[in-house]
């Protein structure tokens, strides 16, 4: 038998907690680490830039719902990496950051590329460590994953010095727990008292609403989220990793939570009882300012800290969310008191969802260059509830955003609150590993696509079939908007006409480019079709999105 090393060990640790893929660009100190994935059957995701790497192991933990693993060499490539982990860190993804280093006895002696990592890592995860004994590699590697995967998650970071991956190791050293044997495997429930008074408050509510945030997406089950609308009969609104949660064509489901992107949930304000399932009271909801003083909010989170946070709650319930969620279906459904009829209520949600559809497409002109909802009302036909959607940043996505309803859990993706522009392309090829079956496409500005391009060689490399649908009007669009509405002219945000088609085409994908409207859904339609990485550059004219609109809006005080 070969010779076992701390390799190995750390390895067969990754093993346990389900790890199957390390997306990945190989380099010095990791060598030993990558020797022994390929012993114990680990497969490797080498991509062109460890920022999109680690971008692929955020977009695979979203996809899954489970933890995921990007692995670097020290120094340069963690430099690379780290680029993308504040995005990873608000989005809230369970990523496992790991990276090598220079053997212990060096560090501090101006070693081999020696630079602070747990220091750097540390303010944008949920814990930073430092391996420094073969023993307890086992140890530390199963806080890594606790800590990622529990109460609200968030990314990690290991450091594993390159002696501690070469030392060898007997049998004795491997792991002797399975991961349910060293952290909680059970749901919190919330206290029943608080449980009961939620219930009251929403059965006694007119106009009551449910949002779900991030948290809920690793924690409730569709099926719980729609048996609570259903058996109360209360509106859903979801966003960002809770996108597709429940369905935006469930009768009760109304789509983004963000009245930025969606005008419907700018009936926040008149709203008499609010159910905030994981949702931070951030700054797009002005900190609580997107609701009226009167509103009752009843806000569950699996984070203490997080219950009546830049306002005060009504009722606050720390817990699973999937539990809490079952309690208060189940006490609202128990009772004597009767609901009130929401049927008014339902009813105006329901004709603001029909103007909004019906305005939106009213945009699809089909002049040239094409307006972005011809777009995506020409490629509509290619979308169904398994598609997997990724949103970059840019107008262009915004209305896309506003316009692409989430279908399933996992299958809306985007960039997250940070907005690190170009992730979505990693994102999609995230998905597509993980979704090797359903159609991926990826909607990218030009400025956005021109972050991580070169990652259509990974994809063929390892033959993961994206499709890019590529809005091209060469300007940075939202940055361009906000200058001139805010100084009258514009600096800096103009890129020249290039067809990034053909750029795509030399790296060797299938690639169309689009002037007419008309032409949109066929050429796309292809694109999925050829079995190939694929890209789609279609000419489009700049215009302020709705969310652009709102958020200069917002900074006006209207």
């Amino acid at each position: 038998m070969a010779t076992l090393t701390g390799a190995h060990l750390f390895v067969r640790c990754l093993k346990l907690e389900g790890i199957e893929k390390v997306f990945t660009i190989v380099g010095d100190t990791i060598l030993p680490l990558v020797d022994a994935a390929e012993d114990e059957g680990i497969q490797f995701i080498d991509a062109r830039h460890e920022g999109a790497a680690l971008h692929m192991a955020d977009g695979y933990a979203r996809i899954t719902g489970r933890p995921a693993v990007g692995m670097f060499t020290g120094g340069p490539g963690f430099a690379n990496a780290i680029s993308a982990l504040p995005a990873i860190y608000t989005s809230e993804s369970p990523v496992v950051f790991i990276a090598g280093a220079a053997a212990l006895p060096e560090q501090g002696m101006t070693a081999f590329q020696e630079i602070d990592q747990i220091g750097m890592t540390k303010p944008v995860t949920k814990g930073a460590w430092q391996i420094h004994d073969k023993t307890r590699i086992p140890e530390i590697v199963s806080t890594a994953f606790r800590a990622a995967t529990t109460g609200r998650p968030g990314p990690v970071h290991l450091t594993l010095p390159i002696d501690l991956q070469e030392v060898e190791i007997s049998e004795d050293d491997l792991p002797r727990y399975m991961p349910q044997e060293y952290r909680p495997t059970g749901r919190p429930q919330g206290d029943p008292k608080l449980i009961e008074q939620a219930a009251s408050l929403l059965k006694g509510a007119k106009n009551p609403v449910i949002v779900a945030g991030n948290p809920a997406r690793y924690s409730v089950d569709p099926a719980q989220l729609q048996e609570l609308a259903e058996s109360t009969g209360i509106p859903v609104f979801t966003v960002e990793q809770a996108r597709g949660l429940l369905d935006d064509q469930h009768p009760l489901c109304f789509g983004y939570a963000d009245g930025g992107l969606n005008p419907v949930a700018r009936r926040f304000r008149e709203a008499d009882v609010v159910l905030l399932l994981g949702k931070r009271l951030d700054h797009r909801y002005r900190y609580g300012g997107v609701f009226s003083d009167t509103a009752k909010l009843i806000q569950a989170d699996p984070s203490a800290a997080e219950i009546g946070r830049n306002r005060g709650v009504a009722v606050g319930i720390e817990g699973d969310l999937g539990a809490v969620v079952e309690q208060i279906t189940a006490a609202c459904k128990s009772g004597s008191r009767a609901k009130e009829d929401l049927s008014p209520w339902i009813d105006q949600l329901n004709q603001d969802a029909a103007a909004w559809d019906a305005e939106l497409r009213s945009k699809a002109d089909g002049q040239e260059p094409m307006h972005p909802l011809d777009v995506y009302t020409g490629l509509e036909e290619h979308l169904d509830q398994d598609t997997v959607v990724v949103m970059d940043g840019g107008d262009y996505v915004q209305w896309g955003r506003s316009f692409i309803k989430a279908r399933k859990p996992g299958h809306f993706q985007r960039l997250g609150p940070l907005s690190h522009l170009g992730a979505a392309v990693p994102y999609a090829m995230a998905a597509k590993l993980a979704l090797p079956n359903n159609k991926v496409i990826a909607f990218s500005g030009d400025g956005a696509f021109g972050f991580y391009s070169m990652e259509y060689d990974t994809c063929i490399r390892h033959n993961i079939n994206i499709t890019t649908v590529l809005g091209n009007d060469h300007t940075w669009g939202i940055d361009k908007t906000f200058q001139v509405a805010y100084y009258d002219r514009a600096v800096g945000t103009d890129l020249r006409p290039i067809r990034y088609d053909k750029v795509v085409e030399a790296i060797g994908a299938y690639t169309e480019h689009v002037d007419q409207p008309s032409e949109v859904g066929a050429a796309v339609g292809r694109a999925l079709a050829s079995g190939r990485p694929s890209l789609v550059d279609v000419a489009i004219r700049s215009g302020a999105s709705p969310f652009a609109e709102a958020v200069i809006a917002r900074r006006r005080g209207v």
